[in-house]
Parts: C-alpha cells; structure tokens; sequence
C-alpha cells in the first residue's frame, strides 16, 4: 500500500454529451466548465476564444488620460511608481515606453525592497516633488498609500493610481483611481498589475496596442500567478504569440541566457525561465535593472543586462537551496507529525527568498510553514504560506497579539514579529490549527484510459492553454497501471522514470523528485496516478510522456529491503509495515504475527542466515567427543572446532541435539559421551526438529517470490 501526498478532489461528473465541437468529449467538458469561452467559440477554433473588455468602463480612465495627455503637450515631466517584482517591473516598462512613444518627458523609479519596502514611501515621493515633477503615476502599487497620496495632494502633485491589490477600508486621495476591484462596473476582478496597466496604455492609445504591449502585459500576468480566465487569459495567449516574435533587445537577450529558442516559447517557458530572471534583482539587490532591460534598444546593452540579471538569478537560486536545506534541518529537530504549523528562524537568511523557501516546505511537508530572518531594526520578520484549505489568514489574525504587522491572504502571507521567540508564534499556530484537517489537495480534471491518450488527444488539449492559475495544466487520473522499468535518474538519482501498462497500452512517465517511493514501485501491483500529459521528443520522434505528480496503492505490497544498500536508502521512508527482520518459528507464526499487526504492507529486511549443520558436522562431533571426552568447552577446544567449519553456535546446538537423544550430557561445564548400543537418530531430537523448521522459514523468506509470500501471508 501506498499512501498518496495529496488529497484527491474527484468530483462525480454527471454523464457529460458532447455538442459536437469536433474535440474530445472530456476536454470539451473541461473548456465549458472553466468558463474558457462559448461553444461557438471552440466549434470555429480552439484556440480562439478570447474575451476583451472596453478600458472606458473604468469610471476614473477618462480623468486618468486626458490628465496624462495634458502633461505629454506640455512636456511635463512625469514619474512611473512601481513595484520591485516582475509584475511592477513590466508594468513600469510597458508604461513608460509608451509614454515616451508618445513624446512625453517620463522617468522611472522602483523602491528598494530591503531599505524601502513595498508601494510608495515618503521619502521618494518628496524627493519626485523637490525635482519637479507634477504628475506621479503608480503602477502595481499604491491602493494602500494614503499617507503618501495626502503627502502629494499638500503639494499639489496630481497622483493616478494603477494597481489590482486587495482594497483596504480607506482609498488614497487621488486625481484618479484605475482598479478592476474599485470600479464596481469594470468586467473583471482579477487583472495583474500589468493587465491593468495594459487597460491605460489601450485607452491612451485609442485602441491601437502593439504586439510588444502584450508582450510585456503578459509577463507580468503570468509573473504574478494570477488566474488565467477571462480577459487575463487572452492578454497571455496574445502576449505569448507576441512573444515568439518579439524583436525587443532586452528580451531577446532574455532568452539567449535562459537558452530559451523563441519560436519555441510558452507560458512553462515564461513561468519557469523567464519572470523568475525578472523576480531575481527585487529578491537580491535592486529591480531597476530589469525595466532598464526591457526598455534597452542597443543588443549589446541588453546582453551585458541579462548576463547580470541572470547571474543574479544564480545567486538566488544557490541561496534558495541552502536556506531550504538549513530550515529542513530545523524542521527535521521537530515533532513534525504532530504539528499542523512549522515556524523556523535564523538571523542570517536572506529575506528576498524566504517565500520561495516557505512554498518549498509546504510541498515538502504539507504543513503551514513560516520562515524568518532578523530585519535592519533586529526584529524578526518573514514569509508565510500553506497548503490549499487552510486559511494562513485567519491563524495569523487570531495570533495577531504576537505580530507587529502582517498581511496576505489565504495561501500567503509577510510578518513583523512583535516578539523574540519564534517557538511562541509556532505555538500558537498549532493552538489555532488544531482542528484543521488541510493538507495539500489535488482537483482530478479527467479520467482518462490509457487507449484514448495519444498525439491527437494532446494537440486538442491545446484548446485549453494558455495554462496557469485558475487555468491549471489538467490533472489526469489514470486508473489500476501497473509499473514496469524503473529507473532513477538525474546527477543525484533524485527522479524517477519508467513504463506505466494498461492492458495492451503503455505509456512513458517520469517523476521528478519521486525516488523516495522507489521501493514502493513493486511489479505486479496497481496503481492509480495523477499525472499531466505532456510531448517528448528525441531524435525527431515525438511520444507523449507522462509527468507524474502523485500516486497510490491500495494494494498489499512487498517491500524487499533484503539488500543492505536499499535498506540503507529507503528504510528512512517506509513509515509502516509489518517489519520482518527476525526468522519465526514457523510460517503459521508468521503468518498469524501478521494478521495481528494491524498493518497492511510487508517489509523484508535482511535477515541472519539459518542453516543445519550438515550430518558430517554432526559425526566430526560425536567423533571428537568419542575420542576426547570427557573435556571443557575451552578455548582452544572452540579453535579446534572453528578450524573445522563448526563455530561455538553451531557446536552448542550440536551439542544439544544429542543431548536430547541421550548421546551425550553436558554437566557443570563438561562434555560427557553416554555408552549406548541403541541405535540413534538425532534428527528426532526437539531442538532439531525445531530448527528444522526454522531454516524452513528462513528458506522461504529469502526464495519465495513476492507473489508466493504474499499470497500466503494475507491468504
């Protein structure tokens, strides 16, 4: 039995008729239920569907661009406000380009994230007054900055706000307001930073946007893990054509250090290659190196950027790595199955990447995780995140007594510790979470049998994409595979890969970080596996490939650690079991200690070798004793034994048996042979007949196929 990592979700989906929209029933099921777009819209072309809304429909869009094209005539300078991460980065860029497209005398600034902090802050806006600038334009920030509005507002500095975060209960003073979630009457809610922007600049530009507009929208969208419905999935599915011909330097030279071929390029490209290069300077140092590179014209230039950006990236992944490894250590000196929240501290990590470390141990552990560092002022401050269900929110108000400031939502959130002990907010934590049952789930998509998966089936899923979040890549349930082939594989055989059989239909699958279930991958048995379906190609063929995301067994299961070095390896990760690790009397012991653990599983570790000793041993020591006794087990009388292939276990239990046939006595320390003229069989004795049976079960254990044992260990 194997237990699964996740919770599985499995809806029961009413008997589904297709509409005829010419692709497979279940991803036609999948697109309508998703809310991807019309049927209509699917029957003409899968990969169409797009919705798009009017920017005018923001009720402050009018006040915003007459505001901004006062300033363009007037050749006003004027300041983009954003933010340090790859949502308020691309945002500036998109932004100021255009303005600049336009004539305007526009300038940049993104705060630092260690000395200023997120959104706008009085200090910089004073500095943006005392240059002369009249015209402040936030992007991706500044909802929450009433302090620095009013600050602007005494100084007759007219502010627009561009931002999607969280409305609190007081809104700025601004000139205008541009926010999905402010104006009752925009469409839709969930625009990043970037797609919002993307909105002003249509609206500046009546309408007529470039394809590199959508470029840079669509990095940030996909840049802020925003869900991918709606209007943001047609700014990605543009952005990502865009993409593959963009000739902007900055990002051709993106691509080239990220070894990234362009025409090549999409959302996994720009989620795991791209934005976290664009993340990587606001997590390390300073973030106006990437709306430089975005903006940058001279190909040199960009390449000299995205060198340094990348080198920035390295350094954070080499970061990331050790501050995981150091705070698994931390965790691993803890109850862990006992806890519902981790809290771990240390004064030295770097702050830029503690959410990443945070996610890490959430996947890792499926436990509310929070990771703190010490902050300029000695406080401990950090990152937060947890596994879908829980509410990371709600515990960290009812601990609010214990926290300077904090915010975020459900699955994440950032901290100021208002005390020195870490273990106090752990503590109560767990107070809080004590009546949770969340650990990490998993949303079954499909249903889908082996026969049905081809090429064909994966350029149809194609009507789904662009995926991301609310948009995720479905999750496949394959149902009773059974397992063939399997490898471990990587530099450090940290992943998986082998044949998964359905009847006559095999498909081949890979399982990154999966070697720690290596044992549990026992020819024969059934597995059920959630998996995405990918394509792989190797020398011009192309297959599909399954990449495997969770499994489990409801099977009894063997798991053969007889060899030292997978008992070694894996002994760590079988958590239960009925360990056999001693020789039993008999089988039927065996067989009944086993119905009375409780435990499904088998676990065969290496056992101590049980042999009988031959019938020539058995005559060498009746010779011996005939020749020599009466005598001592001595020393010497032992290395005479030994010399002869009989050691002291051995002669003992020799010993015995003719004991009990009356050959011998063994008294007070002296071997005595008994005269007899009966004729003897020692193979009566009860000592033998009882290691008979022992090396009977020692045979068994090490011969027996998996099947024999099992069937008759749970027969």
């Amino acid at each position: 039995m194997l237990k699964s990592k996740f919770i599985w979700h499995e809806e029961e989906w009413a008997a589904y008729e297709s509409v005829g929209s010419g692709v497979n029933p279940e991803i036609e099921r999948l697109f309508l239920a998703r809310g991807l777009g019309t049927i209509d819209a699917l029957k003409k072309d899968a990969l169409v569907g797009e919705v798009w809304h009017d920017p005018f429909k923001f009720k402050d869009m009018n006040i915003a661009i007459n505001r901004i094209k006062q300033a363009i005539v007037a050749q006003a300078p004027i300041l983009v406000y954003g933010d340090y991460d790859a949502d308020g980065t691309t945002s500036t860029a998109l932004l100021l380009r255009v303005l600049r497209q336009l004539g305007a005398d526009a300038n940049f600034y993104i705060p630092h994230r260690f000395f200023e902090g997120y959104g706008p802050n009085e200090e910089a806006f004073m500095q943006a007054v005392n240059e002369g600038y009249q015209l402040i334009i936030t992007v991706d920030c500044g909802i929450s900055g009433v302090a620095e509005a009013q600050l602007l507002k005494d100084h007759q500095v007219d502010l627009i706000i561009i931002d999607h975060h969280h409305l609190k209960a007081k809104v700025p003073h601004a000139m205008a307001i541009i926010h999905p979630e402010y104006d009752a009457a925009y469409p839709f809610d969930y625009l990043a930073g970037a797609g919002v922007t993307l909105k002003v600049v249509e609206a500046l530009k009546d309408g007529q946007l470039e394809a590199d507009d959508y470029v840079l929208a669509m990095l940030g969208t996909v840049g802020d893990v925003v869900v991918l419905i709606d209007e943001n999935r047609t700014i990605v599915k543009r952005g990502l054509a865009a993409l593959r011909k963009t000739t902007l330097p900055g990002l051709l030279a993106l691509l080239r250090v990220g070894e990234v071929i362009q025409d090549e390029a999409d959302e996994t490209t720009v989620g795991f290659v791209i934005c976290p290069r664009l993340n990587a300077p606001g997590r390390m140092d300073d973030a106006s190196i990437v709306v430089a590179l975005l903006l940058v014209e001279e190909t040199e230039m960009a390449m000299m950027y995205a060198k340094e950006i990348d080198a920035m990236n390295q350094e954070r992944k080499a970061i990331t790595n050790q501050i995981t490894e150091a705070a698994i250590q931390l965790t691993e000196e803890k109850e862990v199955d006992e806890l519902k929240a981790l809290v771990v501290h240390d004064p030295s990590w770097h702050e830029g990447v503690l959410g990443i470390v945070a996610s890490r141990m959430v996947e890792k552990y499926g436990k509310a995780v929070v990771v703190l560092t010490d902050s300029e002022e000695g406080l401990m401050k950090g990152s937060a995140r947890a596994p879908a269900g829980l509410n990371l929110l709600h515990a960290l108000t009812d601990n609010e007594a214990l926290l300077a400031k904090y915010g975020g939502h459900e699955g994440a959130a950032g901290m100021t510790l208002a005390i020195d002990d870490p273990n106090l907010l752990e503590a109560g934590l767990n107070r809080t979470l004590a009546k949770s049952t969340a650990r990490n789930g998993l949303t079954v998509d499909m249903h889908v049998p082996l026969a049905e998966l081809d090429l064909n089936w994966l350029d149809e899923l194609a009507c789904l994409a662009p995926f991301g979040q609310g948009n995720q890549k479905p999750i496949v349930k394959l149902s009773g595979v059974t397992i063939q082939q399997v490898k471990r594989i990587g530099a450090t055989h940290d992943h998986l890969k082998f044949t998964m059989h359905q009847n006559e239909h095999a498909i081949d699958a890979i399982f990154f970080g999966g070697a720690s279930i290596f044992i549990y991958l026992t020819q024969g048995a059934r597995f059920d596996v959630l998996c995405d379906i990918e394509r792989n190609e190797w020398n011009g063929h192309q297959k599909l490939q399954a990449r495997i995301i969770d499994m489990k067994c409801d099977e009894v299961q063997l798991l053969d650690l007889r060899n030292q070095k997978l008992d070694e390896a894996y002994a760590p990760f079988i958590k239960d079991g009925f360990v056999i690790d001693t020789i039993f009397d008999s089988k039927a012991l065996l067989k009944s200690a086993y119905a009375a653990s409780g435990f499904k599983n088998v676990v065969l570790k290496r056992l101590p070798v049980m042999t009988m000793p031959s019938r020539l041993q058995f005559v060498f020591v009746y010779q011996t004793a005939k020749t020599y006794a009466p005598f001592r087990l001595t020393p010497d009388i032992l290395v005479f034994f030994e010399k002869e292939g009989i050691s002291k276990g051995m002669l003992i239990f020799i010993m015995r048996v003719f004991t009990e046939v009356g050959l011998m006595s063994y008294d007070e320390g002296i071997l005595k042979l008994n005269e007899t003229t009966e004729k003897v069989d020692f193979k009566t004795a009860p000592a033998y007949m009882a290691r008979a049976t022992k090396v009977a079960v020692y045979e068994f254990l090490e011969l027996a196929t998996t099947d024999e044992m099992l069937e008759f260990i749970t027969g």
